[in-house]
């Protein structure tokens, strides 16, 4: 199996590398239990996650630390590139939501649309992807295992 990371599971993942026990989230902790778990799979991210890291990066005060970190990561979870049948997933799919009168910020939907179009489980810990249809496939690794 394959997954697409959103940003979220980026972060918790970079931050979790390294940190001792008692100083990781538990957002950090169960993504990164999640992922040392797979055997397997690939895990993989979008284009748009590194888009969003590099502004991070940029808006930091450690820099050049942030943005090895970032390149640790990115040897470890490749980006996929957006690709011309990305977009028209990301357009069918805003359409659609738009017409059921529901939203999903622009750039998680294009993260998702990216998913989809691998044919990708996405991971994520925002809500608003409950809003995906049913042809999207999500899962939040930084939730507890058995929680709601």
């Amino acid at each position: 199996m394959a997954y697409l990371f959103d940003t979220n599971h980026c972060i918790y993942l970079m931050n979790g590398w390294g940190a001792p026990e008692s100083r990781r989230s538990a957002e950090e902790r169960n993504t990164a239990e999640a992922f040392n778990g797979i055997r397997n799979d690939v895990v993989y991210m979008s284009e748009v996650s590194v888009g969003e890291l590099l502004y991070g990066v940029e808006r930091s005060r450690k820099k050049e630390y942030n943005r090895q970190r970032l390149e640790m990561l990115i040897s470890a979870v490749p980006p996929v590139p957006v690709t011309r049948r990305v977009w028209e997933i990301y357009g069918e799919t805003k359409a659609e939501l738009s017409r059921h009168g529901k939203t999903i910020p622009d750039m998680d939907l294009l993260i998702a649309a990216t998913a989809k179009c691998h044919c990708m489980t996405l991971v994520a810990n925002d809500k608003h992807m409950g809003n995906l249809p049913d042809a999207f496939i999500w899962e939040n690794w930084a939730k507890e295992r058995g929680s709601a």
